[in-house]
């Protein structure tokens, strides 16, 4: 339950965004555009109309692209669901550890 709660507060971590407005990402582009490439965080930017734009790295944009790709494609979309019920087939063959064993990890 632990490694559950820590996971999860990792994983909000990792999707929150800085936020700032337009006219501080004009006074502080290289310092912002940086803190993008540098800590792959996305960057929210609301302009004065209250419209909002996420700016991320290059790297993040291909992998949410191939990820996009392999998502919308059925025969991805089937291989994929195929694999996750071969694990979980797995996961239910499989002989639970001990408590003491398990809690020597």
């Amino acid at each position: 339950m632990i490694n559950v709660i820590r996971e999860t507060k990792r994983l909000r971590e990792a999707l929150t965004m800085e936020h700032i407005t337009d006219t501080e990402l004009q006074r502080k582009v290289c310092h912002y555009l940086n803190g993008v490439t540098d800590r792959r965080k996305p960057l929210t930017v609301t302009a004065e109309n209250g419209d909002e734009v996420v700016i991320i790295s290059e790297a993040d944009y291909r992998n949410l692209r191939a990820n996009q790709l392999v998502l919308c494609d059925p025969a991805h979309q089937a291989w994929i669901q195929e694999s996750m019920r071969q694990v979980r087939e797995l996961d239910a063959q499989q002989t639970p550890l001990p408590r003491a064993l398990d809690e020597a990890k």
